[in-house]
């Protein structure tokens, strides 16, 4: 009877080869689902650039409204953005007034992820076209920006303390673009050429401040 129990007791090991085959499955799963995991989680690119842009639009806005105080989102169109200075990457920074009426810097340069640019070139943009939304920050706040960064590289939107865009003023081209491509020392832009379009559009509503995306192609 003892010897029995004992019998019954005994458990059956995995062979080596169903190890081997539970391991190439395992293998298997984890190669399908990195580039889905990646195109959720990944920072790069045009999908971790509009996210970028949205996330610090939204918060000078936020920003505007819970302090009362005007805020202005600074775009910098990088001199160079190509194979031979990899670091000069697209960005933007946040001004907001403080209680004295002087501009100050609540953020540093957010950087644009690597081969993404600001599309400057795009007429419709009055936010990157020209630099109206720069009107009410004075040359002595632009002189005082880290990296000390051109005027007439930079584009800009304005918010009022209600969290509404001021400037640019007009009703229409309250709109960034987003593409692929490198920009060279003279401000020319060569887009890179995709099969599934090479641009994003960001909309701003003139009222509320708020951005949404109109045009996704990633």
């Amino acid at each position: 009877m003892t010897l029995s129990l004992c019998k019954s007791k005994k458990k059956r090991a995995f062979s080596l080869l169903e190890l081997l085959a539970a391991t190439a499955i395992i293998a298997l799963l984890a190669g399908l689902l990195a580039p889905v995991l990646q195109g959720l989680t990944s920072p790069t690119g045009r999908k971790g650039a509009v996210t970028i842009v949205m996330n610090t639009l939204e918060q000078a806005r936020v920003s505007a409204i819970e302090t009362g105080h005007e805020a202005v989102v600074i775009f910098w169109k990088k001199n160079g953005t190509d194979a031979s200075q990899p670091d000069e990457q697209d960005a933007m920074l946040i001004l907001r007034k403080n209680a004295a009426e002087d501009w100050e810097s609540i953020t540093r340069w957010i950087k644009l992820p690597r081969g993404v640019l600001f599309h400057g070139e795009d007429s419709e943009s009055k936010i990157l076209y020209d630099n109206s939304g720069l009107a009410a920050v004075n040359d002595t706040t632009i002189d005082s920006l880290p990296g000390k960064p051109s005027r007439d590289n930079l584009g800009a939107v304005h918010f009022s303390s209600t969290g509404a865009v001021q400037l640019p003023s007009t009703s229409n081209g309250l709109r960034i673009a987003l593409t692929e491509g490198q920009r060279g020392a003279n401000q020319s832009l060569i887009v890179k050429k995709q099969k599934d379009g090479g641009h994003e559009i960001i909309s701003l509503a003139r009222y509320t401040g708020r951005a949404t995306l109109d045009v996704s192609m990633l």
